[in-house]
């Protein structure tokens, strides 16, 4: 392997952990939302973090994980072909 693929290879890594930083890419960082039908649209609309492709909807699933209830939207960037999770959370609506 030369110079130049071991460099791409860590900016890739790079890119992942920022993407798991980011709100929204860890279970522990889920984005707020007020409904579940956002979580379609919010995870269509945002850009694979690797190649900045578009991201198509694989599966949107409520799952509880370390005692939340969050919901998961598994997408595919239709460029790069690259899986992830992005991660939702309800925000809790006051009743009056």
């Amino acid at each position: 392997m030369g110079k130049r693929e071991r460099a791409r290879r860590a900016h890739v890594r790079d890119l992942e952990r920022l993407a798991r930083l980011a709100p929204g890419g860890a279970p522990d960082r889920p984005l707020a939302i007020d409904t579940p039908p956002l979580v379609d649209v919010m995870a269509e609309g945002t850009p694979c973090p690797l190649c900045g492709g578009g991201l198509r909807l694989v599966e949107h699933a409520a799952e509880t994980i370390a005692g939340a209830r969050l919901r998961v939207a598994r997408v595919t960037c239709t460029r790069c072909g690259i899986g992830r999770a992005i991660y939702f959370r309800l925000r809790e609506t006051a009743l009056h």
